[in-house]
């Protein structure tokens, strides 16, 4: 039976800017294959903000709606006034200032008109979009990208760790069926709510096999959050200067906007595709310092058959932290070591990218991503 799902996630899912949108774009994807109509509801002014197009792929979703966070300021508008008086009596979300009463209200609109069968919510803090008058007897999955509670204190040390942490549990324990993408997440989520957590690690195709010219010796993709800002300060602060000068390296997304120019570095923020930057080069490096939950541009690097040189954080959510592809070291020198032991050795190079490829293909194969989403959504 065909489901009709309503599938929330604040930003454009086809934009290409990140992991998290990328991995999105996956699950859509996934869930379109399995045969269901899915409408997909985005915020407005997050979609301003980021400067995203209302276009989405028509082949995987089916409508497209943008709630507001607040109503045109027409002083002869009803929906004005009330959201106006509302103000004055509620406290805005001191985790999500984008989840107001009057997006809450839009939101319970569109799923009163459309009869839904699945509500999908992305991240844990926008929990609050879910009724549970209205919405009572509809499925309703949480996909969690992350443990928000960590995430935030990496943020903000001052954070109230236990307060935080009980809302979130709090928010998840209203959901069906709770959707982590780590391992490490997953065993801590599961100690709190269950059975009703299930761990669905991302998923891309293999392209193992290509004949491109390898240009690069190094990439790294990712987005200008402060995580990446910090990893790749560090990276060319204690590895780029003791790198051999003859090394050529890409980095893209827009973390490019605040990297300097180098010697032989090259800064892309934008491509329609990687995967012809990721055909044509030896090496991925992800030189995380903070962050959680599993690395979506580890996972897309390694569907390349690329070995990984990372710090401990880039194989955060893994199930194995030994022959996975990666090479690990928070020390810049065995940082450093690691890109010219792959480079320099042949057959040291070969044997870390079977590797890559055997784990790849054992946790983050698309079929097994079917499987468990096809289960995830049925009425068992």
């Amino acid at each position: 039976m065909t489901k009709k799902i309503l599938f929330f996630f604040p930003e454009n899912p086809f934009s290409s800017r990140a992991g998290n949108v990328t991995r999105a774009k996956t699950t859509l994807s996934i869930l379109k294959k399995l045969g269901n109509h899915i409408d997909l509801v985005g915020v407005s002014e997050i979609y301003s903000e980021q400067n995203d197009t209302t276009e989405v792929n028509s082949d995987i979703v089916d409508n497209l709606f943008l709630i507001r966070q607040r109503p045109p300021k027409k002083k002869t508008s009803l929906d004005y006034w009330e959201h106006k008086i509302l103000q004055n009596f509620t406290k805005p979300n001191p985790y999500n200032f984008a989840l107001t009463n009057f997006a809450k209200k839009e939101f319970v609109e569109i799923f009163n008109k459309g009869k839904y069968h699945i509500i999908i919510i992305n991240y844990e803090f926008w929990t609050g979009l879910i009724d549970d008058v209205s919405m009572k007897n509809t499925k309703k999955i949480i996909d969690t990208h992350d443990w928000i509670t960590l995430n935030e204190f990496y943020k903000n040390k001052s954070l109230d760790i236990g307060k935080r942490f009980n809302e979130e549990i709090n928010n998840l324990s209203k959901f069906d069926k709770i959707i982590t993408i780590s391992e490490d997440e997953h065993i801590v989520f599961k100690r709190f709510l269950g059975k009703k957590v299930i761990n669905i690690p991302p998923s891309f195709p293999a392209h193992f096999e290509t004949n491109l010219k390898k240009k690069y010796d190094l990439i790294f993709v990712g987005s200008e959050n402060i995580f990446n800002i910090k990893s790749m300060q560090w990276f060319f602060e204690n590895v780029y200067p003791f790198l051999p000068k003859n090394i050529n390296i890409v980095i893209i997304g827009r973390i490019c906007r605040r990297i300097e120019k180098k010697t032989n570095v090259e800064l892309i923020e934008f491509v329609e595709s990687l995967e012809e930057y990721y055909g044509q080069s030896k090496i991925a490096i992800c030189p995380m310092l903070e962050g959680t939950g599993i690395k979506i541009k580890v996972i897309e690097a390694l569907s390349y058959g690329l070995p990984i040189v990372g710090t401990e954080r880039s194989i955060d959510g893994f199930s194995s932290k030994l022959s996975n592809g990666c090479l690990v070291a928070d020390d810049p020198e065995k940082f450093r070591d690691n890109i010219v032991s792959l480079l320099e050795n042949k057959p040291y190079y070969d044997e870390i990218k079977k590797d890559a490829e055997r784990y790849f293909n054992n946790n983050f194969d698309e079929q097994n991503a079917e499987k468990k989403w096809k289960k995830t959504l049925s009425d068992e």
